[in-house]
């Protein structure tokens, strides 16, 4: 069911673009949950392949997707980040706002869901060149196309540098993660990719919730008991190796 739900909101979707009907009637129904009810995430291994798949990709697409896994943005507050946002002296950004596509009125930029999500990040140190290297590249296709440019700040734009919208890169990378077989996950799933791989590195839960803009350090433990649960076997590991340390090979533990 939900299967085909997202496959029929992709046609109507379509027709919205093609201006045959004014809104996507899907949009008004509530998508069936996932059987599995599973939080969709990438492994290490997994994430590399991703990663390596994005050599060959356009900047916009390769930057967007690696400042999605290094940040755990949501689609929407990235595409609302404007250059503004980003501080480069002290790597962090600012999520301020979150932008949605509205049929007929286009893309709508506001405040975020909820208090939370207003928020500072700092930025892996890897990002920093990256997005410099994407900035230059955004300026040479906003003199490229002159006076059609339409200067708002944004970070990611469209060929004319109005804001990305955000169905536009949900169907890329579907796309992109056909083309390059690599494991089934949405775009939302860097999202879980990220907070998990930040569990399993030992990250204090609090500041993986506040890095995600969670209202609340409960909703984050509740949306990845898996991770947690895994960390706190390695955990149990780890103190098991410290107190109850295991003998040599070769050596008989009876024997002083």
């Amino acid at each position: 069911m939900l299967h085909y739900h997202r496959f029929i909101s992709s046609m109507l979707e379509t027709a919205v673009h093609w201006q045959m009907i004014p809104e996507n009637p899907c949009s008004r129904i509530k998508a069936p949950k996932s059987d599995t009810g599973e939080t969709q995430y990438l492994d290490e291994t997994e994430a590399a392949r991703l990663i390596q798949a994005l050599n060959d990709e356009p900047p916009i697409y390769r930057t967007v997707i690696l400042l999605l896994l290094n940040t755990g943005l949501r689609r929407g507050e990235l595409c609302a980040l404007r250059w503004g946002d980003l501080d480069f002296e002290k790597g962090t950004l600012q999520v301020r706002q979150s932008a949605t596509y509205l049929a007929g009125k286009g893309i709508v930029v506001d405040a975020p869901k909820t208090q939370a999500s207003s928020r500072v990040i700092r930025l892996p140190a890897s990002c920093l060149p990256m997005l410099r290297q994407y900035r230059a590249t955004q300026m040479e296709a906003r003199l490229a196309v002159g006076d059609q440019w339409e200067d708002n700040d944004f970070i990611f734009t469209a060929w004319n540098g109005t804001a990305l919208r955000p169905d536009t890169l949900t169907k890329w990378f579907r796309k992109f993660i056909d083309r390059n077989d690599l494991p089934p996950i949405t775009l939302h799933g860097l999202r879980h990719t990220n907070a998990t791989l930040l569990i399993a590195a030992g990250v204090n839960l609090r500041t993986v919730s506040g890095r995600l803009g969670h209202s609340r350090a409960a909703t984050t433990a509740n949306i990845y008991a898996h991770a947690i649960q895994s960390a706190d076997a390695a955990a149990a590991e780890a103190i098991d190796d410290v107190l109850a340390p295991k003998p040599p090979k070769g050596r008989n533990p009876a024997v002083s």
